[in-house]
């Protein structure tokens, strides 16, 4: 008889320890789905970022960076491609580097990865939607985005986001058109 209630017992706090599991889980799910802030997506409207207007440029890609960030500093030979066929007359396309460090660590950061981009604002980066980084967000002249990418990007995810500014009609393809 005393076997049967010791097995008994360990028969109910199993069952209670696979309930709290089982909720567990369910409630991690339940929380990740519906308390994580929501990422930028497609057609949201941007935040307003200091000293830059949408309006100025036909398009805008912002790159939303981090100073201690790997795959930020792995993509700066990228980025600087990119920047590097911003047009120095040209309204067609703006790039805006956005960082959430002081202006000290940005400072070092672009000098130590000879990251040359004309415009670099400080902005916290939840103010934008941006939960990851690197993520680069092409923006149209209403302040919507258009596209965008997060992570460090793969040859192929590199081409698809030149091919974007192509499609946009951007600087990219003026200048490619013209020889540049």
């Amino acid at each position: 008889m005393q076997m049967k209630a010791r097995i008994e017992a360990i028969a109910n706090v199993a069952v209670i320890v696979v309930a709290l599991a089982m909720g567990y889980v369910v409630l991690g799910r339940y929380v990740a789905a519906y308390w994580t802030p929501r990422s930028v997506a497609d057609g949201d409207r941007l935040a307003t970022i200091p000293n830059l207007d949408w309006k100025q440029h036909r398009h805008t890609l912002v790159l939303a960076l981090n100073t201690g960030c790997h795959y930020c500093e792995q993509s700066v030979p990228f980025y600087q491609r990119l920047a590097d066929t911003q047009p120095q007359d040209g309204n067609d396309l703006g790039i805006v580097a956005v960082f959430p460090n002081d202006a000290g660590m940005v400072g070092q950061f672009m000098t130590k990865e000879d990251l040359r981009v004309r415009s670099v604002a400080d902005v916290p980066l939840e103010k934008l939607r941006v939960n990851a980084t690197p993520t680069l967000i092409l923006v149209g002249k209403d302040g919507r985005v258009e596209r965008s990418w997060v992570g460090l990007l793969s040859p192929s995810e590199e081409l698809e986001l030149f091919q974007s500014l192509f499609r946009s009609g951007s600087a990219v393809q003026s200048k490619t058109k013209n020889g540049g």
